[in-house]
């Protein structure tokens, strides 16, 4: 029994330390780093060999009587010392002219910072799921992770409950060489949002 207690302590320590501690940015710097008609997801700062980053995440809509359009932007900065800010990386993806519901968007509460493989380089992890559709057919989702400016992604789509569509989940070959950890820590992500309805 202590055996198991122990073995569940030392699982729980190594998942407090890999998480990164977080903070809000400030919203005189976030008005600097997005437009006026962004609608703002998620916007956080964090620290890491890189110094000091800085994570955004918005939604760009456009609509019509008859169609809507969106585009995800996710962009990661850092800043080092006094330094501009530097564009580490950013990731896009737009439905557009949808006539139907336009399901891009972010999977809710789906954003983890986190340092699984202790290289000192924070890894961002986030779903967003895209498609546009009048029924209950699946869409496709999308696992982003990023580490110091290098992309990792599975791509597939969701499985609607109660129905028999084909599963497709697919891994890109920059992940299949993240440390397992990390390739856990992904696939459980995945597993919490690709059912829906």
């Amino acid at each position: 029994m202590k055996l198991i207690q122990l073995l569940l302590l030392s699982l729980l320590n190594i998942h407090c330390f890999a998480q990164i501690t977080t903070k809000k940015i400030a919203p005189s710097l976030l008005q600097k780093l997005v437009s006026d008609d962004a609608i703002v997801e998620q916007a956080l700062q964090f620290e890491d060999k890189n110094g000091t980053n800085y994570l955004v995440a918005v939604m760009l809509q456009n609509r019509s009587d008859e169609w809507e359009s969106k585009t995800l932007l996710v962009k990661h900065f850092i800043k080092k010392n006094n330094k501009p800010l530097i564009l580490l990386r950013q990731i896009t993806e737009s439905e557009v002219r949808c006539e139907l519901d336009n399901e891009l968007k972010f999977a809710d509460k789906s954003f983890i910072i986190s340092d699984l493989d202790k290289n000192s380089y924070a890894e961002i992890s986030f779903v967003y799921k895209t498609g546009c559709r009048g029924d209950v057919s699946p869409i496709v989702m999308k696992l982003i992770i990023i580490e110091n400016g290098n992309k990792a992604a599975i791509r597939g789509k969701t499985q609607p409950r109660g129905f028999d569509f084909k599963k497709e989940k697919n891994a890109d070959a920059a992940f299949v060489k993240l440390p397992k950890l990390i390739q856990n820590q992904a696939n459980s992500l995945w597993e919490k949002f690709v059912l829906e309805f």
